[in-house]
């Protein structure tokens, strides 16, 4: 349950973008009741209690049960939110400053907000990188695209697709210099 009194929409946003334990900090202190399992860096919910909402020019064009809120995979700041859609799909979205606009908690209804709009185009593809897709970047100019496009650019061409300085993969297979 929300804490009693007037409630007015949490920014949750530069929680997002820091890390799991922020977000559900910053959600636990303003919402009573919210239960869930610490796994490792991963927040699992108890119940269906939070809910999330992804909104494109105002409006819900994707909402579910928050399932599960962890760390992105290579271990840079910022999260990965699972949750449950319509009652059968699951969907990871990952947000950041490239394609989160605002994000709020509403207290009152156990929502979480996310408001998106996509402002990058993947260096490969030239298509609209969503909050949906995982994303990486080059070392050297910081370039981004969907992960898949920017490996197998890499494994094809060993150079990044804009400043086309020589790149590698590491063992996890993210863009590093290549050693001359």
């Amino acid at each position: 349950m929300a804490k009693k009194g007037k409630q007015l929409d949490i920014p949750i946003k530069a929680a997002l973008l820091k890390s799991p334990r922020a977000v559900i900090q910053t959600i636990t202190s303003n919402v009573q009741g919210l239960k869930f399992t610490k796994v490792i860096q991963t927040y699992v919910m108890e119940s269906n209690l939070l809910k999330i909402q992804l909104l494109r020019e105002g409006r819900v064009f994707s909402q579910g049960d928050v399932i599960w809120v962890g760390n992105k995979e290579n271990t840079t700041e910022g999260v990965v939110i699972c949750y449950q859609a319509d009652r059968k799909d699951m969907k990871q979205i990952i947000p950041n400053n490239d394609n989160t606009m605002d994000a709020i908690l509403d207290a009152n209804k156990f929502i979480l907000k996310i408001h998106i709009m996509s402002r990058l185009r993947c260096a490969v593809c030239g298509k609209p990188i969503e909050i949906f897709d995982s994303e990486l970047q080059c070392p050297i100019c910081e370039a981004k695209g969907h992960s898949d496009h920017f490996r197998e650019w890499i494994k094809m061409k060993s150079s990044c697709p804009v400043c086309k300085k020589a790149l590698t993969l590491d063992k996890n297979e993210y863009p590093i210099m290549a050693e001359d």
